[in-house]
Order: structure tokens, then C-alpha cells, then sequence
């Protein structure tokens, strides 16, 4: 019997987040080795935080289309977009709080990453859930858009363009 697509999704949505708070270590434990860098976060950017969204979803997603790829036609879709969903509330979320707070708070920082991690994975599960993207012919371009989103986090790793996404908060 096929697990339940709620349970399998909570169980992502859990080990999502603990991949992604042990990513958040990865680069310094493997003693800021370069090509460790190219997808654990290097420093305290936004950017590069995003890194721990992104990174756990698609290791997952691979896991949940083994088990779901007959059954949902639109899966793959699904997860970029959640995957993109998940990195948009971290940027609007954080810039919000720090906006109108006027600081940066690692206790918000986490709580803003279970957020968004959540919301993903919730957003992916309604459109699982409702087939949402089952007819959409573009499908087989969201392969490519893990691959765009995974260089262009090598990319930006590498050579940051000098504006606020990619700086240090101080």
C-alpha cells in the first residue's frame, strides 16, 4: 500500500527543516572547502541562507518522486514551485521584520525559516493534493529550473553582486 500523500509530505516537511539547520553547518565543518560552498550557505547572507531551503527540498523531492512520480503528473512542477514559494517568504519575511524592526533577530531568523519551510511544503501538498499543475504542458522545463536555480547558486556563491540580497546583515 502506497503511503498517504499528507504523510509522506510531513515527513519531508521534518526532515526538510533538519537538513537544513545541519546544512546551515555544513561549510564550516568541512573547513570552508569551496565546492562545499556552492550549495551550504558561506556566510550570513540572505542568499545564501536561501541555500537551506532550496537544497533540502530537492533532496527530498527526488525521494517523494520515487514514490509519487505515477501518481501526480505534475509533481516535479510542484516542488520547484514550492521550492521557489519556500525561498520568497524567507526574502519577503526577512526584509519585512527587519524593515520594520529595524534589527536583526536570530530567534526571528528561525522561526522565519520553519515558516517558510512549512508554507512550502503546505503549498506543496494543496497542489498535490488538487493535481494543480497535472495539465500544465511547461512541466519538463521545471527539471531545468532545479538546474538554473542550483547554478545560480554556484554562481552568486562565487561572484555576489554588490547589492543587499548578497551582503552580511550587520
Amino acid at each position: 500500500m502506497k503511503p498517504s500523500l499528507k504523510k509522506i509530505e510531513w515527513i519531508s516537511f521534518l526532515a526538510a527543516s533538519l537538513l537544513g539547520t545541519l546544512f546551515h553547518f555544513v561549510y564550516g565543518w568541512s573547513r570552508e572547502n569551496p565546492v562545499a560552498g556552492l550549495f551550504f550557505p558561506v556566510n550570513e547572507s540572505t542568499w545564501e541562507h536561501l541555500k537551506l531551503i532550496f537544497f533540502p527540498i530537492l533532496l527530498l523531492s527526488i525521494w517523494e518522486f520515487l514514490i509519487f512520480r505515477k501518481t501526480y503528473a505534475g509533481f516535479v512542477c510542484v516542488k520547484f514551485v514550492s521550492a521557489l514559494i519556500g525561498m520568497a517568504l524567507t526574502v519577503i519575511l526577512f526584509y519585512t521584520y527587519t524593515g520594520v524592526y529595524g534589527k536583526n533577530s536570530e530567534v526571528m531568523n528561525i522561526l522565519i525559516y520553519f515558516i517558510s519551510m512549512f508554507l512550502a511544503y503546505a503549498a506543496s501538498f494543496v497542489m498535490l493534493r488538487r493535481n494543480a499543475l497535472a495539465g500544465v504542458s511547461c512541466c519538463r522545463y521545471c527539471y531545468f529550473g532545479f538546474l538554473v536555480v542550483t547554478l545560480l547558486f554556484a554562481v552568486f556563491t562565487v561572484f555576489p553582486p554588490p547589492i543587499g540580497l548578497f551582503a552580511t546583515p550587520v
